[in-house]
């Protein structure tokens, strides 16, 4: 005897191309969430690295109020700020991406560079992606 599916009962359940329609678009919107999710992260990244290099120039310059130049030792700025007698910065900022002063080809992230205790630059070497412009920060 063969049992034929009669019209009065429902199909209960998905078929198979339905499921795979479904789990194409959420792939898709996965997909689309992870590339926007390192976006974000990398232009974060990169704002933190403009702050830090705007509270290092307030420093900097918070120095040249207290005694009429600039810092003369550069290298000490990767550890803090001292000015005078007066700590200005007991830290100075690490980069975002590693935690440390240095990128991942052994450069420094912030550059200091002291003309005759009147000007400086400031840069943050280690922009993402790859390649791309660093920030600088000077004064006139």
């Amino acid at each position: 005897m063969i049992y034929q599916r009669t019209k009065d009962k429902k199909q209960k359940g998905f078929t198979f191309i339905e499921l795979l329609v479904v789990i194409t678009i959420v792939g898709i919107l996965f997909a689309a969430g992870v590339v926007a999710y390192g976006a974000i992260t990398v232009r974060s990244r990169n704002a933190r690295r403009q702050a830090d290099l705007e509270a290092i120039r307030q420093s900097l310059e918070m120095c040249r109020s207290l005694t009429g130049t600039y810092i003369d030792d550069t290298v000490g700025i990767y550890d803090s700020i001292v000015c005078g007698g007066n700590t200005l910065m007991s830290t100075t900022p690490k980069d975002p991406r590693d935690g440390s002063t240095g990128c991942q080809d052994g450069s420094y992230l912030y550059d200091v560079t002291n003309v005759a205790n009147t000007t400086y630059t400031l840069t943050a070497t280690c922009t993402e992606p790859a390649g791309a412009d660093s920030y600088v920060v000077t004064n006139p």
